[in-house]
């Protein structure tokens, strides 16, 4: 039989790991969505850090795991 403690701490620790990514969101989503609102943020003040985010922005977008709809998200920022 389990002592309680050690059930309760078995239970935060499978709490504690990463959610997996739902149907159709790719593991990249948030990041690149964040990133599209910085760059919105930024391109009115600093056009040339600007530019170089929105390069990580599209290298994400090219090789990262980014869905569709999180592309059209940004694109909507």
């Amino acid at each position: 039989m389990k002592d309680l403690n050690n059930f309760l701490n078995e239970k935060k620790e499978e709490t504690k790991k990463a959610n997996p990514a739902k149907d159709g969101e790719g593991a990249d989503d948030k990041q690149y969505i964040k990133m599209m609102g910085e760059y919105k943020k930024l391109r009115k003040k600093d056009t040339k850090k600007a530019n170089e985010l929105l390069e990580k922005i599209f290298k994400l977008g090219k090789d990262g795991d980014v869905s569709k709809n999180a592309k059209i998200a940004g694109a909507y920022i």
